[in-house]
């Protein structure tokens, strides 16, 4: 039961305004909302590769934690298999982050559950970052302000997608690579070493966990590097504002104007005639 009522306005014979959609744009903007608009490309290569993880960790806890063995990394002291199940630990992890992130770049973030278990926000936003609205129309701006100031005698390039770019093949050959590496060099270690002690299995050991330690520092490279693109076209695009704002100031000969003969550097008042 309703602890109070709306006193709602009554809209009889009033002109609301509206978006004219047809049934099918509706439909298409249902489907967003119900979250079956988008799919995450990289979303079966890292379901299969935590999987092969997943298997490893399981031969690993069945066959005990190994011998003492010396983190190459750290120096401190530690097991074969527990070294190893922390490195495959580390790319789960890793992993787990990139799914986020390409889950927020391919719009699936916008029908996730929010609440404070929940790495998204409201539109699919993660943090700083916006979900696909956001990106798009930041991806949109900034390829039509290159675009507007592209050198005539360069061809027109794509600065669009760089914002995007790990879920146009980088993301899913990276992830590619994190399963033939599982699937492959672990497994073979694990068929190799099975139990963890066997003569020669410190070398091949530290060998393998730097390779797991490179894929998965690649990993957060790649998220890295779609951020970056994104917090360079933002800036790109808020000082490339401020300077199309001073054209319109120009227009304006009471008020822009008159601050720019006050703020502005002599080169800008003898371009613009002030």
């Amino acid at each position: 039961m309703s602890v109070y009522s709306r006193d709602l306005f009554n809209v009889s014979g009033c002109d609301i305004s509206s978006i004219p959609l047809s049934d099918v744009e509706k439909d298409m903007v249902q489907s967003v909302i119900d979250g079956s608009a988008f799919t995450n490309p990289i979303e079966s290569a890292m379901g299969e590769v935590q999987g092969q993880i997943g298997g490893v960790l399981a031969e690993i806890n069945a066959a005990g934690p190994g011998i003492s063995f010396t983190n190459p990394e750290t120096g401190e002291a530690t097991t074969t298999f527990d070294f190893l199940s922390s490195k495959l630990g580390d790319l789960n992890s890793g992993i787990d982050d990139y799914r986020v992130h390409s889950v927020r770049l391919s719009g699936v973030s916008i029908s996730k559950t929010i609440g404070s278990d929940s790495p998204y926000g409201f539109g699919g936003i993660q943090g700083e970052y916006p979900g696909l609205a956001g990106l798009q129309q930041v991806a949109q701006t900034y390829n039509t302000l290159k675009e507007t100031f592209r050198d005539p005698a360069q061809a027109a390039q794509d600065n669009y997608s760089p914002i995007f770019n790990s879920l146009f093949g980088p993301g899913n050959d990276l992830i590619r690579s994190g399963q033939s590496l599982v699937e492959g060099d672990v497994a073979n270690f694990m068929t190799n070493f099975p139990t963890g002690s066997e003569p020669g299995v410190g070398g091949e050991l530290a060998a393998l966990g730097a390779q797991i330690s490179e894929l998965q520092s690649n990993v957060t490279n790649l998220i890295n590097d779609d951020n970056l693109q994104y917090e360079f076209a933002v800036d790109f695009i808020a000082k490339n504002t401020v300077g199309l704002s001073v054209l319109q100031m120009l227009d304006d000969p009471c008020f822009g104007t008159r601050l720019l003969e006050k703020i502005g550097s002599s080169n800008l008042k003898e371009t613009a005639g002030i």
